[in-house]
């Protein structure tokens, strides 16, 4: 049975070991806004950077939590307060529960930040309000963190952990739209793109800037992205048992 002091316990340990070195903190809260303003400056007006401020909004998150998410775990085995709570009475419930919390947490947080400067230094005009882009910037962001945690689990160290950057998520940045429009990719590009895990993000975003609030699109999406969390999480944690055991 889930417990919710066990899962906010959980949840406050994970934050405290990803927010304790000045490296995450940097990748989780200064990174993605410093990266929106520089890219601003390569456009002329803040209507020809709309387009890419809104993607940057969803992909940054996803990039930059993965980073932060693919150590977690490396660090806290290394250090030995991972197996102390697997030994405790926290259930499988209790530790995905606690992981998707601390994910969320720490996603809008970094969301906050970066929807703040993308609209009152940089411009960015949506159809759909700030908070429901933050909104989205938090749930990509806990998307990203997820896929990072999953690494660390299956990861022995953190170098190993930084050797699964380039297959897990350059080719999903490169063909998310954000550095080249996905309808101006070739046709097997385009196939690619729509059957990886950041074609939620990104199509959830378009639908916000376009449509007030999203329309159905937009939450499908958010469906899915809350599905794929809960789901690399849970595997995440029986991965973590099982070697544990």
């Amino acid at each position: 049975m889930l417990s919710t002091q066990r899962t906010r316990a959980i949840a406050q340990r994970v934050i405290r070991e990803i927010l304790r070195e000045p490296r995450s903190r940097v990748l989780t809260l200064v990174t993605p806004g410093i990266l929106i303003l520089v890219v601003r400056q390569l456009f002329a007006s803040a209507e020809e950077f709309n387009a890419t401020g809104v993607l940057m909004l969803g992909v940054m998150p996803v990039f930059s939590l993965y980073l932060v998410g693919s150590t977690t775990i490396v660090q806290e085995r290394t250090k030995g307060t991972l197996e102390s709570v697997l030994i405790t009475p926290a259930q499988r419930s209790d530790l995905i529960a606690g992981y998707v919390s601390a994910a969320l947490l720490i996603a809008a947080a970094q969301a906050m930040v970066a929807t703040t400067v993308a609209y009152t230094l940089c411009g960015l005009s949506t159809a759909s309000p700030p908070w429901v882009m933050a909104l989205l910037a938090t749930v990509s962001g806990a998307f990203g963190m997820s896929l990072g945690l999953l690494v660390s689990v299956i990861s022995e160290n953190e170098g190993q952990a930084f050797q699964f950057l380039p297959a897990v998520m350059i080719p999903q940045t490169l063909l998310s739209g954000l550095v080249w429009p996905v309808s101006e990719m070739a046709g097997w590009a385009q196939g690619l793109e729509s059957v990886l895990p950041i074609s939620a993000v990104t199509r959830a975003l378009s639908a916000a800037e376009e449509t007030n609030y999203g329309g159905g699109s937009m939450w499908l999406s958010v469906l899915v992205l809350l599905c794929l969390i809960i789901a690399i999480l849970g595997g995440s944690v029986s991965s973590i048992r099982r070697q544990v055991a």
